[in-house]
């Protein structure tokens, strides 16, 4: 009996550090200095999911991200260096997660084999959906939006699968939400229509 009381802080001194150790793993991103958790983090301490199926992207979002990484680079050229798979970003009082970030080359490219987060500003920002565990989505979109345009990001593009719809944010504009089958400008004149995009790959 005194043996197993005397095991038992030692117990729960490692449960905690466990649980400390998947909330690190589980941030999504920083924001204000208090982490954003992925969705399903909470499955993942009750031990009913393993870290990776919260984490992992679904099929449709690892495509279209995919597939929007490529047609980038193929038309943009190598004045722009395009990064995609959740780039981490280090903005005011912590870091977000970037799906799709393009940057001018000139701007990055004395920081294209770095292993640490990035701090200069992408151009433009392609988000897909949304991963973190959140109250209140549309606060938290407006929130990233504006936290990336504060930071000096001249253009976010945020696509809603579920809706087929495309928010586009820009500094000193108003923004504005069309349908996927609109033009929508990117780059020096370079036009995204998603909607032909997916249906010709």
């Amino acid at each position: 009996m005194g043996v197993a009381l005397a095991g038992r802080p030692e117990v729960a001194k490692e449960k905690d550090e466990r649980r400390e150790r998947l909330l690190k793993l589980l941030t999504y991103e920083v924001v204000d200095g208090k982490p954003v958790y992925y969705r399903g983090y909470r499955d993942v301490l009750e031990g009913k999911k393993q870290p990776e199926e919260v984490m992992g992207a679904s099929v449709y979002h690892a495509r279209l991200v995919a597939i929007l990484g490529y047609w980038l680079i193929k038309n943009l050229g190598k004045r722009y260096a395009v990064m995609s798979g959740e780039l981490g970003y280090f903005v005011e009082k912590g870091w977000r997660s970037l799906d799709v970030a393009v940057f001018r080359y000139d701007d990055v490219k004395d920081k294209l084999r770095s292993r640490r987060y990035i701090d200069v500003p992408p151009v433009l920002v392609i988000e897909v959906d949304t991963h973190g565990d959140v109250e209140n989505e549309m606060a938290y979109i407006s929130g990233k939006v504006e936290d990336l345009l504060r930071s000096g990001v001249e253009k976010v593009v945020w696509i809603f699968t579920d809706s087929e719809k495309v928010l586009i944010a820009e500094r000193g504009k108003d923004w504005v939400i069309v349908g996927w089958n609109r033009d929508i400008d990117l780059i020096e004149g370079l036009k995204l229509n998603l909607e032909d995009l997916l249906e010709r790959s």
